[in-house]
């Protein structure tokens, strides 16, 4: 084992979430157009969560993780999805791909300065995630440590809080316990797979999967860009607008932290959900379904990487209420749960037990969230803190100012047109 089979583990969950997404989309929306590099992009993220899930079911059945076999499910995997598409029937005018523009020479050379200056950015992003070892900051503590903890010991053995671990008996050797012990597998199951894959363990090379998801990112978003009308330079800007983010790039460089995952299952998610609201409100003739539900797919798989995606979730739930019924309901549905709440607090109430979810409201004191987890109610003087972290310091470089000049325009006033219901919506999603 060794690099080619750290490729073949890596590269084999991409190849079949992109054939199952270009598959689910020929069959449930034929006549859409569509970019295939956009479908890489997204099929990325999917492929990876099938793999997590593949890796959980084996090491629940068989209590241990299964190269060989897994590697045998992504084959299947992947095949499974080639021939789907090749025994998809040809529709007469259908357009496959977005249909190409002739691009006049200056226009051929702005595309070639752009991307080669996003390839710059990771390039350098690059040769850092090769070259620096895991960084020691949060992923060191706790997400990697998992993953390491797990190679060493043979298998997914249990994490757990420090207290539960000192009051363990000596038997449980197979037993670790991390602060952030509370937080979902998904960030610590791929290094380990990479792990896995390469035969041994390396400080640079299990993160190799974050090189490809910052890539699968940068995808997703020029094919959401092509695909909502946009030409290739524009395209291209966006996401080199991306990568020269300092935090994003930071979160690709310095490997091993959730957040660049929850970047690509919460930020894809969150635009296709804005691109099928575009679609929607643009014309009756496209369906807006399938973004809708890959959007809200991805979304909900951002749970499995961490306890934030729960929020993610429910603010695109929100959105869909917004753009798709009229003002009145989302006032009334807010109006009436206010009113219930209040009741509820008068009556005694303060909490409330969802089946399959957990419990709701004020615990013994503590605001307890379904997914999230259980918080005291305390005053904090926290603004400098916020001013530091998210003004002061550069880490947010464009992130204001494109919020700030978004807001300007999803607020003027303008004839209605598609350009309209786009400001519509940027200022739903803002909301």
């Amino acid at each position: 084992m060794g690099l080619l089979t750290l490729l073949a583990g890596s590269l084999l969950p991409w190849l079949g979430g992109t054939l199952w997404l270009a598959w689910a989309e020929s069959r449930f929306s034929p006549y859409a157009a569509r970019n295939t590099v956009r479908q890489a992009g997204y099929g990325f993220f999917l492929g990876y969560a099938v793999l997590y899930i593949a890796i959980m079911a084996n090491n629940a059945l068989t209590g241990a993780t299964s190269w060989p076999g897994i590697m045998t499910f992504l084959a299947l995997f992947a095949v499974s999805g080639a021939l789907l598409i090749w025994r998809v029937p040809a529709q007469p005018g259908k357009p496959a791909v977005i249909p190409p523009v002739p691009v006049q020479a200056g226009a051929r050379i702005l595309i070639v300065l752009v991307a080669a200056w996003t390839a710059i950015h990771l390039l350098l992003i690059t040769v850092d995630l090769l070259n620096q070892p895991v960084y020691p900051w949060d992923a060191w503590l706790a997400w990697v440590y998992r993953a390491k903890a797990w190679f060493l010991s043979g298998g997914i053995s249990a994490v757990v809080s420090p207290a539960k671990w000192v009051s363990l008996t000596a038997a449980a050797t197979n037993t670790y316990a991390i602060d952030a012990w509370i937080y979902p597998l998904f960030p610590s199951v791929i290094p380990y797979w990479a792990a896995l894959s390469l035969g041994h363990w390396s400080e640079t090379l299990v993160n190799l999967p974050v090189l490809f998801a910052g890539a699968a990112i940068g995808m997703g978003l020029y094919g959401q860009c092509r695909e909502q009308g946009l030409g290739r330079v524009h395209s291209l800007v966006c996401c080199y607008l991306l990568f020269s983010i300092p935090i994003f790039s930071t979160h690709i460089a310095l490997a091993g932290y959730a957040d660049i995952w929850m970047a690509g299952f919460t930020g894809l998610g969150m635009i296709a959900v804005m691109r099928s609201a575009l679609i929607r409100a643009t014309g009756p003739v496209l369906k807006h379904g399938t973004q809708l539900v890959l959007g809200l797919l991805l979304l909900a798989l951002g749970i499995l990487v961490k306890n934030e995606g729960i929020v993610w979730f429910l603010a695109a739930l929100a959105m869909v209420l917004l753009n798709t019924c009229r003002a009145r309901v989302p006032i009334l549905i807010t109006a009436t749960t206010m009113v219930i709440v209040l009741l509820g607090f008068a009556l005694g109430v303060t909490s409330i037990h969802i089946p399959l979810v957990g419990a709701l409201g004020i615990v013994d004191g503590r605001l307890t969230i379904p997914f999230i987890g259980s918080f005291a109610l305390e005053s904090h003087n926290v603004w400098q803190a916020y001013w530091e972290n998210f003004f002061s310091m550069g880490s947010w470089n464009l992130l204001w100012t494109l919020v700030f000049a978004a807001l300007l325009l999803s607020i003027s006033t303008t004839p209605k047109n598609p350009a309209a219901h786009a400001r519509r919506i940027g200022l739903v999603f803002i909301s």
